[in-house]
């Protein structure tokens, strides 16, 4: 899968789907900046070629990104 970064445009791979009504398809810049944003609204991020998993278990937290009580 070559998906780009739907921010950034086609010169940047994106390392992220992120889904909800709609898929989306982040770097891990955008996605370090909007993940709060998009998990607050009930979309779920998942990592580009993880399988899909029941319950959520796809969210994933991008490194460095705080930890929050409550937040996987």
């Amino acid at each position: 899968m070559n998906e780009t970064c739907d921010r950034c445009g086609p010169a940047v791979r994106a390392l992220f789907r992120v889904d909800r009504d709609a898929e989306l398809y982040l770097c891990g810049h955008c996605l370090d900046r909007l993940w709060r944003a998009l998990y607050d609204q009930g979309w779920t991020i998942w990592v580009i070629g993880e399988q899909a998993c029941a319950g959520g278990a796809g969210l994933t937290v991008p490194a460095g990104a705080p930890s929050e009580p409550g937040f996987p």
